[in-house]
């Protein structure tokens, strides 16, 4: 399956969401509010794009996530993430 390219920081935030849904042990993950702010501090060209970035990341097919209802709203819930080759 051909995807689209990514930019730099998408790349780094595929790249980082691997890692996290790993430790994990492959299981959901739920990106609250700290979290995604953790993930924008890291990764500072996605600044108030965090979102965004999500969404393009699921429709090109990087990751698979949904939205759930969690402390702090509506908050991301990651199901699955693509392997980085």
């Amino acid at each position: 399956m051909e995807r689209e390219p990514l930019s730099q920081e998408a790349d780094a935030l595929w790249r980082r969401l691997w890692e996290i849904w790993q430790d994990n042990d492959e299981e959901d993950v739920v990106l609250d509010s700290t979290q995604l702010a953790d993930l924008e501090a890291e990764i500072p060209g996605l600044e108030s794009r965090m979102k965004t970035a999500l969404a393009y990341l699921q429709r090109a097919r990087y990751i698979q996530y949904r939205s759930g209802v969690g402390d702090d709203g509506i908050e991301p819930i990651l199901y699955d993430v693509y392997e980085p080759r």
